[in-house]
């Protein structure tokens, strides 16, 4: 893993692209999905902010959709984190936390499905991921974890207990 969870910096992110699903690990700001919709919400506020496609993962890619999604997850393959890898992270995790310290760092923030056009988001913190997508796309502010496969909850272990709950 090249980025660890990092509450409300590097996101966990699941993606669903033709029906394959993936975790990936990354920098919160590669998940806006239309940067012109976030570039114009900043100028309506009369903020400029840096260009955030000329990171290397979304150079030229002003909206991230259908059109270029294979283009990106090339870029981001690097970032691609198995289940079992954060599951292993998460038990590591609950086993060195202290009493009163959350788990915050390893929620799964959104659901991206490129396949549906559809993005989930559970970010914690006032960056509504799901106001920045692109046109013909819905975007929800939702609790998604049921929709996760059971296979692919890395926060389930082997006794079918949720490792958040202990």
């Amino acid at each position: 893993m090249i980025l660890e969870p990092l509450y409300a910096e590097n996101i966990i992110v699941a993606v669903i692209y033709n029906n394959e699903f993936r975790w990936y690990v990354t920098d919160k700001e590669l998940w806006f999905l239309d940067y012109n919709k976030l570039d114009n919400a900043y100028k309506n506020l009369g903020v400029s902010i840096e260009d955030n496609d000329e990171t290397e993962e979304r150079n030229g890619i002003k909206v991230l959709d259908n059109e270029n999604v294979e283009v990106f997850l090339q870029r981001i393959n690097k970032y691609n984190t198995p289940k079992e890898e954060l599951n292993y992270l998460l038990l590591e995790n609950i086993k060195s936390k202290h009493a009163g310290e959350d788990l915050l760092d390893f929620s799964p923030v959104l659901l991206i499905n490129f396949d549906d056009k559809i993005l989930y988001s559970m970010f914690p913190e006032p960056a509504s991921y799901e106001d920045y997508v692109p046109k013909d796309w819905n975007g929800k502010y939702e609790d998604f974890t049921k929709l996760i496969p059971k296979s692919e909850k890395y926060w389930i272990d082997e006794f079918n207990n949720n490792l958040f709950s202990l």
